[in-house]
């Protein structure tokens, strides 16, 4: 059993595509993913997650968490988007 702060939130981000392959071109979009954090981590996150993906030597996760939403930028170019919502919120698990 894991006791987590009351702070704690865990997230789950739906990914519509990522990159060139993850959801395009009659391909399966990736699998979602649970994490536990916030802001910065939670997009740093998904960066680490995405890297597979993307072929671009250099993109940046753009996180909206009042929207619950983001993109992936490689360059000038959207190379995802997701959509990100609460699982649950603090306490005991």
């Amino acid at each position: 059993m894991t006791i987590m702060p009351d702070h704690q939130t865990t997230y789950r981000v739906t990914f519509d595509r990522i990159g060139r392959h993850g959801g395009q071109g009659g391909s399966s979009a990736p699998e979602p993913i649970v994490r536990s954090m916030g802001g910065d981590q939670l997009a740093d996150s998904i960066a680490l997650y995405a890297r597979r993906y993307i072929a671009s030597p250099s993109f940046e996760v753009l996180l909206d968490m009042e929207a619950m939403a983001g993109q992936i930028v490689a360059g000038f170019r959207n190379a995802g988007t997701f959509k990100v919502e609460i699982v649950t919120t603090g306490g005991e698990w």
